[in-house]
């Protein structure tokens, strides 16, 4: 039997088992009275999780804001780390010290994890090292009649129904007890790891076509910020002049080079310091850091509110433009429009208004997405300790500034190109989806026994 052991004492790792199989047979079916799974072969075996693992449980949290508790050498999984493979490294580390004073606990190499709550529901990861993981997360520790990864696959299968099944309250979650709970067919355990080895090399073998899809449509977007960045920087104009920018070292001679604090109606502004717990679509829609896409779309699943009364003070205007100016999302922009509703933005952003005579909001949008701001904002990186572009920093952001007319010109040039790029990204993102769908439904044919390939 596995152990847990709260003082961190080793435990055996896990030691994947292979076997050769016998000769292939034809499976005779039978209904498994169970409706996602359908029929099954007669001679796999029905049982619920909680009989094919040694242990089944979750961990904890050390207290946050103890130092002592955290920065120390013990692997602490978090939902967030689930990567629906194999887990090598955690993105925090506790002390001896965290993991005694919570309900933290030691899970062995070969522990299964199956993220329980909010948006990385149904995510898998498996631990390769000894490690402790938080409340949201559920270990389990196959027996040693149940292979690891057919087990693993099997969760995959899953995952969508206990993410449709999560939804009806507030966050969906799934409970340890739901898991434990849960039926599965087992195979004897040679066809366990037939199973398991043939769904690693075909799993393997679409991923390397899901890649190549995601490079091409990488592709596309660098191309389409090269196309951006030579417009933003040579117009259509050869006659270039120097300048004494490290970032933008020439532009055409008839352009201006000004810092952004220039070009603006008045000066940047930060956003609302509340905590947007409101839903109300009655009030304005509360913008915040992750409201945004890359591609500079609102999201729908997002919305928070706040009431007029607090929000009339940072209220957004058609054309107004917000930069991100912390975390791992700084230097990200989005700019706002009329057909988007009545909106405010949070404290972590800062509103720009462009004086129109001198600059058109799309276009100083635009360039925020050319490898020119890119430079600038790495830049600032290399001067700082944390990455944080406060308003006194943005506002000597180095700007190309055209006449109106060419700025029109440019952005229309822009809007064509990026028009082409979305549409070729979006025929790739429809063959992901294809292919991926694809996994998903061999996965539950194998694993279910109505795909042979033992």
């Amino acid at each position: 039997m596995v152990c847990l052991f709260k003082n961190g004492k080793r435990i055996a790792g896990y030691h994947r088992q292979t076997t050769n199989h016998t000769a292939k047979m034809k499976y005779e079916y039978r209904h498994s009275s169970i409706d996602w799974i359908g029929t099954v072969p007669k001679h796999w075996r029905k049982e619920k999780v909680f009989r094919a693992a040694e242990l089944i449980t979750s961990g904890g949290t050390p207290k946050s804001g103890n130092e002592e508790y955290y920065e120390g050498d013990i692997y602490w999984i978090q939902s967030g780390d689930l990567n629906d493979s194999y887990i090598t490294d955690t993105e925090k580390k506790i002390t001896q010290e965290g993991l005694n004073n919570s309900s933290a606990k030691i899970f062995p190499a070969g522990t299964l994890l199956v993220a329980m709550y909010g948006a990385t529901i149904g995510k898998l990861g498996i631990q390769t090292m000894e490690a402790a993981t938080n409340q949201a997360c559920c270990g389990i520790y196959p027996t040693k009649r149940i292979d690891l990864k057919f087990l693993f696959y099997f969760f995959h299968a899953i995952k969508d129904k206990y993410i449709s099944d999560s939804y009806g309250g507030g966050q969906p979650n799934i409970s340890q007890s739901v898991i434990k709970q849960t039926y599965f067919f087992v195979p004897p355990k040679p066809e366990q790891i037939a199973i398991a080895n043939y769904l690693d090399k075909a799993c393997a073998d679409i991923d390397r076509v899901v890649e190549i899809k995601r490079k091409q449509m990488d592709n596309l977007q660098q191309q389409l910020k090269a196309q951006m960045s030579n417009l933003f920087t040579k117009g259509t104009n050869d006659k270039l002049k120097q300048t004494d920018s490290v970032v933008i070292p020439e532009i055409p001679e008839h352009w201006q080079l000004l810092k952004l604090k220039r070009v603006l109606e008045e000066k940047l502004k930060y956003g609302a310091n509340e905590s947007g717990d409101l839903d109300n679509p009655g009030d304005p829609r509360y913008i915040r850091i992750t409201d945004f896409d890359d591609d500079g779309s609102l999201r729908n699943d997002t919305f928070k509110s706040l009431p007029i009364e607090v929000a009339k003070d940072y209220l957004l205007s058609e054309g107004d433009i917000l930069f991100a100016r912390s975390g791992a999302t700084v230097g990200k922009t989005f700019i706002f429009k009329n057909y988007e509703g009545i909106a405010c933005f949070a404290g972590y952003l800062i509103k720009a208004i462009t004086l129109k005579y001198k600059m058109l909001s799309e276009y100083l949008y635009y360039f925020t997405k050319t490898k020119m701001y890119e430079d600038w904002k790495n830049l600032i990186f290399t001067q700082a300790t944390i990455q944080n572009i406060g308003a006194d920093k943005y506002q000597y952001l180095p700007v190309p500034v055209p006449p109106i007319a060419e700025q029109k010109e440019i952005l229309r040039k822009t809007e064509l190109f990026n028009e082409k790029v979305k549409a070729a990204q979006s025929k790739i993102e429809k063959q992901i989806e294809i292919i991926l769908n694809y996994k998903k439904s061999l996965i539950h044919e194998v694993v279910t026994g109505k795909k042979q390939v033992v």
